[in-house]
């Protein structure tokens, strides 16, 4: 071989070698990139000791081990990351990548939007498991958040609304009748069925008209006793139960969620679990701490109607629903279908358990 033919060959070879070096690096640097973790911002509207709080925190510790690290959860608490009444319109530009945002008619959410009113008086323990068959069977509930992913269904963290009385102990609906109760405007057909006035004025107000016996009482979560102080101004708590689906989510911007793998995602959904039994379990606890601290610190008295009185309670429930669901069935929305079925799965779960 002459010398000149090996030089040409040492050449090529060094040549290729540099290459190759350079291929190496280069590739390295998209491990490197492919490895390094996706972070969500989850905006949170409660504060971070609120029981929903508490039981969407372990999930997303419990998000970070199953994924090995490749998702990390950033917390923002109490609306700290968006604006609560752009909260739709914030999520879907990526200023949050997990937010449990509100519902409103307007964003297209014609019945999630009353969705407390429309899926009340179902089972306590069904409030999971309904929401799923709900889903399942109605593509119109499915269609409002297809510009997002759902994460679980655990929006409204399985609440049981009660009502709390100022004065007088209520026992049957007769004793509702003529009584100013404040609620959230989701109860306005339930109370004005029970006989009572509904009044909705800012949450801000609602304890010191309480306290200047400006209203009869109020229909909310019993474990406002104490997380409130409703104690201070409430000597009875008449315990009906009015139970509502939980709802999806949390809700994840659709970008967000397509930058971690199938893998992953499935990690993440099979979690959803987590959420949904840890709330409903935070609640009933927290509902059982506020009745020892009502009962021993202000001596409040709890009252569990009888079955006849419990009937009469649900009837006016189940009135108002198709009051709510007439409203929308006029927009094209099958919303007294869905009231329908879920009296039907309530009926066939109470004669099964």
């Amino acid at each position: 071989m002459s010398k000149k033919v090996l030089a040409f060959l040492l050449a090529l070879v060094m040549i290729f070698t540099v290459a190759a070096c350079g291929n190496s690096g280069e590739s390295g640097t998209d491990t490197e990139k492919s490895a390094e973790p996706v972070v969500w911002k989850v905006s949170m509207s409660n504060d971070e000791a609120n029981f929903m709080s508490v039981a969407w925190k372990h999930w997303g510790d419990e998000v970070e081990k199953a994924t090995e690290g490749r998702v990390k959860l950033q917390w923002y608490w109490s609306n700290t990351l968006i604006d609560s009444n752009e909260g739709w319109d914030n999520l879907l530009a990526g200023v949050a990548d997990v937010a449990d945002v509100h519902r409103y008619a307007n964003n297209g959410f014609i019945f999630s939007e009353k969705w407390k009113s429309l899926t009340s008086g179902v089972p306590t323990d069904a409030v999971v498991e309904f929401s799923y068959k709900l889903w399942d069977e109605f593509p119109e509930i499915r269609d409002e958040y297809k510009d997002v992913q759902v994460l679980a269904q655990g929006y409204n963290g399985g609440t049981v609304y009660d009502i709390l009385t100022v004065k007088k102990p209520v026992k049957t609906v007769a004793d509702l009748k003529g009584l100013t109760i404040w609620c959230e405007a989701d109860w306005n057909d339930f109370l004005t069925e029970c006989g009572a006035t509904p009044v909705n004025t800012p949450w801000a107000e609602v304890y010191s008209s309480l306290q200047k016996n400006m209203y009869d009482g109020l229909m909310i979560a019993s474990e406002t006793m104490q997380s409130c102080m409703f104690a201070e101004v409430c000597k009875y708590v008449t315990e009906i139960n009015v139970a509502y689906l939980m709802g999806p989510g949390e809700l994840c911007n659709l970008d967000s969620w397509n930058k971690i793998s199938k893998e992953d995602q499935e990690t993440i959904l099979g979690l959803a679990h987590i959420v949904e039994d840890e709330q409903m379990e935070e609640f009933v606890k927290s509902c059982d701490t506020a009745k020892e601290f009502a009962e021993t610190q202000y001596g409040a008295t709890y009252i569990q109607p009888t079955e006849e009185a419990q009937a009469e309670f649900d009837q006016c429930l189940y009135n108002a629903n198709l009051k709510a669901a007439q409203e929308l069935d006029a927009k094209g929305f099958p919303a007294t279908k869905v009231v329908e079925k879920l009296a039907e799965w309530t009926k066939e779960w109470n004669e099964s358990h």
